[in-house]
């Protein structure tokens, strides 16, 4: 079969549907501390949304962003705070708790994210206002007449050793209390690609990024929380990490796939976290489901649907008692990396099997055109 089968790659495919229909309007303008925004993708107005391009309006914030292609997941950091949110998704998160939802989420269009620009400059604690006779969006940061400052090194109390940009490799930082004690530590290594085409050095650098983006991220959220642990209870205190790795699952001249898989504790209980990123070699591009694969997502979705059911069946005990009801709701989860032979399509640990089942995925034979 050419086609892979069916039905959802939603974890990396998230589709704006067709019925929203983008309004007509003169041409927006976007003030930020009294500086008009320029753009590639002019801002478009959606369900009384104002949506302007992701990077643009994170730079004029002072924001790094950072941009998964294969979960479809924008990361931004500034001023401490972390924000994350999905493609198609209505949800708005800062350091991990849900802080916004968005009425119109984010999407793609023009091959340019846009972002409701309300939601995404309020998360980050600025004042936004909208005259309606001149279409002009006006945004007051939270230093007043300055803008956001470009995102720092985590700078927590204590001693730390923390990487302050990207490296081909992976990432490290600890971080110490007064007494040396460590309380946190980080290390995402990344397998690097060793080929001699020039994309190669490109796709290393981008996966360096999304482990950069990741390892500050966790800081940022558990930093001062595993020091203030620590200086409560030095005695039963047990050290936070974040600890994992990406692995080239394949290398063939024509696409390289990389799975990432790591463990962290953050003082209560132990987490499996995966993702996943490919790229093709030819333009160094991180691919998407529909560029890889021919099927519809209703055909996507009966192939997880069906992978899945025949493992739960299989090995019953090894599944929580209710995975299909779960599976059903965690279809829009599923994520992929290509293999030697084909593809393998796996669901978040935890998601339908307890963690110590691991990664639960499938692989399909597979020849890519």
């Amino acid at each position: 079969m050419k086609k892979i089968l069916a039905g959802a790659l939603a974890a990396a495919l998230f589709c704006v549907p067709a019925s929203l229909q983008v309004s007509a309007h003169p041409p927006v303008t976007v003030l930020v501390d009294g500086h008009a925004l320029t753009f590639d993708q002019p801002p478009v107005i959606q369900d009384d949304r104002t949506l302007v391009p992701m990077r643009a309006i994170f730079q004029a914030l002072g924001a790094q962003v950072f941009w998964e292609e294969s979960s479809q997941t924008v990361t931004a950091l500034a001023a401490q705070d972390t924000l994350q949110f999905r493609i198609g998704d209505a949800g708005l998160y800062k350091n991990g708790q849900l802080a916004y939802t968005m009425a119109v989420p984010a999407q793609i269009i023009n091959e340019r994210t846009l972002v409701p620009v309300r939601a995404i400059a309020e998360s980050f604690g600025a004042a936004v206002s909208w005259d309606e006779p001149s279409y002009t969006v006006t945004i007051q940061s939270l230093n007043g007449s300055q803008t956001l400052q470009p995102e720092q090194p985590v700078q927590p109390t204590g001693s730390q050793t923390v990487q302050s940009e990207p490296k081909p490799g992976g990432f490290t930082a600890e971080i110490c209390a007064a007494d040396g004690t460590t309380v946190l530590t980080v290390k995402l290594e990344c397998e690097l690609l060793e080929q001699k085409k020039s994309t190669a050095e490109t796709i290393n650098m981008l996966m360096a990024e999304a482990a950069f983006a990741k390892g500050q991220g966790f800081l940022r959220e558990y930093s001062d929380t595993a020091l203030k642990a620590y200086a409560a209870q030095p005695d039963s205190f047990q050290p936070y990490f974040y600890l994992g790795s990406y692995r080239l699952t394949r290398d063939d001249g024509d696409y390289a796939s990389f799975l990432g898989t790591a463990d962290s504790f953050t003082g209560a209980t132990e987490k499996k976290l995966c993702s996943s990123h490919t790229f093709s070699l030819a333009s160094g591009k991180e691919t998407t489901p529909g560029e890889l694969f021919p099927d519809s997502q209703s055909e996507l979705k009966d192939l997880f649907r069906s992978g899945f059911q025949a493992m739960i069946k299989e090995k019953p005990d090894e599944f929580y008692r209710d995975a299909e009801t779960q599976l059903e709701r965690q279809l829009g989860n599923v994520g992929f990396y290509l293999t030697k032979d084909g593809v393998a399509f796996y669901l978040p640990p935890e998601s339908i099997a307890p963690a110590d089942a691991g990664l639960v995925s499938f692989e399909v034979t597979y020849d890519f055109p």
